[in-house]
């Protein structure tokens, strides 16, 4: 499955680190390093299942904790409307 990042969301790196902007309501948001490789993965156009394959190569985990990961945020950012699913 692939995302897509709405026109109302901003973002920026820093360092290993991602903040988003929803200039909707001007609310930011941290993303902590793993949660950051995760949304430059997807923002990237990639798939989940290379997000959670990044996961398991940075940071060592499993397959299974990485794919429960990735659901997890992205359940959040797309509760929040800071991502969407992109039309197949």
């Amino acid at each position: 499955m692939r995302f897509t990042v709405p026109d109302h969301v901003h973002y920026r790196d820093l360092h290993d680190e991602i903040v988003l902007l929803d200039s909707r309501s001007d609310a930011y948001l941290g993303l902590n390093p793993s949660a950051a490789i995760v949304w430059s993965t997807l923002a990237g156009g990639h798939s989940t299942g290379q997000a959670a394959d990044a996961l398991v190569e940075r940071f060592g985990i499993s397959a299974t904790v990485a794919e429960r990961d990735v659901a997890t945020l992205i359940t959040d950012l797309e509760r929040r409307g800071l991502l969407m699913r992109a039309s197949e």
